[in-house]
């Protein structure tokens, strides 16, 4: 098992040096391009914020160079919090002058609330199971505070969007650790979840499209498995990076470095902090390490002078006058294609679970957050629909027996019925569809249960024009598992469809396109053949792939290996 794991580890060594990716974000791209040659050399600056350049300064006295990568914390102490309007501007000049930039959130225990301090009570603190519980709960009291303190964070990052700066932004850092209050639950309802509620918040509810999202993991000696326990999902992340402090006693090992390609599948890996410095000749031998960012005052204390001078003097390491610069070429800025518009009411907060307000209650008066008996209806106003023409509503439902929902709008005006099926649970989601013709303006509307029950989880108007199949809708939800065969495969690998109108793209590493089906195999029409070859015709490398399948009401995904 470990030779087989150490040639995977060398075919995808040997597979993504020097790929040029095309993601929505320069600086991402960039990140790509220097795969297994440089290395960016970066600094934190943590507090204080009033002063968020101090340790980026004190980096330039000894090595007469900025850092390529700079990297800021919104912090939890309140002289911080009130200083959080200074970090960002540094943050937009460091931008302009040509850094990569990172972000953290020490966020505070949401217990509590913020601001808060390093104890017991703020970022050291703990959850009860039950309080846990509560806060990956949609639209309870806990899971509410959470999001208004996402709120406070997406004012600052909006302003960073509308400067167009790019951010690797690395929340709930180090969560397979237990020393703060959101790390150390493994699991798929564990903090792996947390990351997944935060991520689609700021992506779908708030609407950022900046945030380039990194996924940080402590280095202990169980990494391997840690990697796949605290795991939020392959849509969910888009760097790797380990944080080093020879937490286990034994440093940069090649099981750790090893571990971290193997997982990040082709995407960038990084060192997300250390106090001890990689040496050059560590970075010759990983060089996948796209970045390293020593930790403030430990950059100083843990390593001599000589030894900075070394690493950020080298050949391999870049600073801030060897990054190419940015140029605001990210397509996330400058949209080819039309992009999904989620018309959404004021009062509704989470894409992936909603906070509705009820405005009537013809069934007793009871209602839980998300759930409709037969005769209630919720509504939702100011939700401003930017052109008359074809939308097509997607609501993601369930109910243990089924039902029939209708929507209204606002003075009575209704658009049909819509048979909500018996998906077998309250939590077994699906998406259904309907079709309506809408008016230009701002517009209220109603959703009414006409006969059983159902559990809300989220709705959305999308316009026709451009829509595939309704599916844009779905983007930002998580995806559903779906497995090919052979896997790995040689010469061909059958992926299934079903019989619904599809649309199947196949990825490599980078995230670019190499085929896409819209019709499966003659000889099986619930199935897709691929050869292995690109749209050209052309066989391209082995290696890893990754797969999307839009369908109606689903998109599932899953990776693919090709041997030679």
């Amino acid at each position: 098992m470990n030779t087989i794991r150490s040639l995977i580890v060398l075919a995808l060594l040997c597979l993504h040096f020097g790929v040029q990716a095309q993601t929505p974000f320069e600086s991402l791209n960039y990140l790509y391009s220097i795969q297994g040659s440089k290395t960016i050399g970066g600094m934190h600056n943590r507090q204080p914020n009033s002063n968020p350049n101090q340790y980026s300064q004190q980096l330039n006295g000894v090595l007469g160079q900025w850092p390529g990568l700079y990297s800021a914390d919104f912090q939890f102490e309140y002289n911080e919090v009130n200083a959080r309007q200074t970090m960002i501007n540094q943050v937009i000049t460091e931008w302009n002058n040509g850094a990569m930039i990172n972000l953290m959130w020490h966020a505070c225990n949401p217990v509590n609330g913020e601001p808060c301090n390093w104890d017991g009570s703020g970022v050291l603190g703990s959850l009860t199971n039950s309080q846990w519980n509560e806060l990956i709960t949609n639209g309870t009291a806990l899971n509410n505070k959470w999001k208004s303190m996402m709120d406070e964070i997406a004012y600052y990052l909006q302003q960073l969007e509308d400067a167009g700066v790019e951010v690797f932004f690395r929340p709930l850092h180090e969560m397979n650790q237990g020393m703060f209050w959101w790390g150390g639950r493994p699991g798929p309802n564990g903090t792996a979840k947390l990351y997944q509620i935060t991520h689609d918040y700021f992506t779908n509810t708030k609407g950022l499209s900046n945030l380039i999202w990194v996924w940080n993991m402590q280095d202990y000696s169980g990494l391997a498995n840690d990697l796949y326990n605290y795991d939020p999902g392959w849509n969910y992340w888009d760097v790797l990076t380990l944080d080093m402090y020879w937490s286990d006693g034994q440093g940069y090992t090649t099981q750790k470095y090893n571990a971290m390609v193997a997982k990040a599948g082709g995407r960038p890996i990084g060192i997300g902090e250390c106090e001890d410095l990689p040496a050059v000749s560590l970075l010759n031998n990983q060089p996948l390490w796209t970045f390293f960012m020593g930790w403030s005052e430990l950059t100083f204390s843990g390593n001599s002078t000589q030894k900075i001078q070394d690493i950020y003097w080298s050949s391999r390491v870049l600073t801030l006058n060897e990054m190419p610069g940015w140029t605001g070429s990210g397509s996330w800025q400058n949209p080819t294609t039309p992009t999904t518009q989620y018309i959404q009411a004021e009062d509704y907060s989470n894409m992936s679970g909603v906070q509705t307000e009820t405005t009537s209650d013809s069934g007793g008066g009871n209602l839980n957050v998300g759930w409709i008996d037969s005769g209630d209806w919720m509504s939702y106003s100011n939700i401003n629909v930017p052109s008359t023409g074809s939308y097509t509503i997607a609501y993601r439902v369930a109910s243990p027996s089924g039902g029939t929902i209708q929507l209204e709008q606002a003075g009575g005006a209704a658009y049909g019925t819509i048979n909500v099926p018996n998906t077998g649970g309250y939590q077994s989601w699906t998406t259904i569809y309907q079709t309506v013709n809408l008016n230009a303006g701002v517009q209220g509307f109603g959703i009414k249960a006409l006969t059983g029950g159902w559990n809300f989880n989220w709705w959305s108007i999308t316009p026709n024009s451009g829509a595939r199949l309704g599916v844009t809708a779905l983007e930002g939800l998580n995806e559903e598992k779906l497995n090919a065969y052979p896997n790995p495969f040689t010469a061909k690998v059958k992926i299934p469809v079903g019989e619904s109108p599809f649309n199947l793209n196949i990825y490599d590493m980078s995230g670019k396109i190499v085929r896409s089906f819209t019709k499966a195999d003659p000889a099986n029409p619930k199935e897709v053949v691929w050869d292995g070859s690109n749209i050209t015709g052309t066989a391209v490398a082995p290696g890893l792939y990754h797969y999307r399948l839009y369908t109606e009401g689903k998109v599932l995904s899953g990776k693919i290996m090709k041997d030679k």
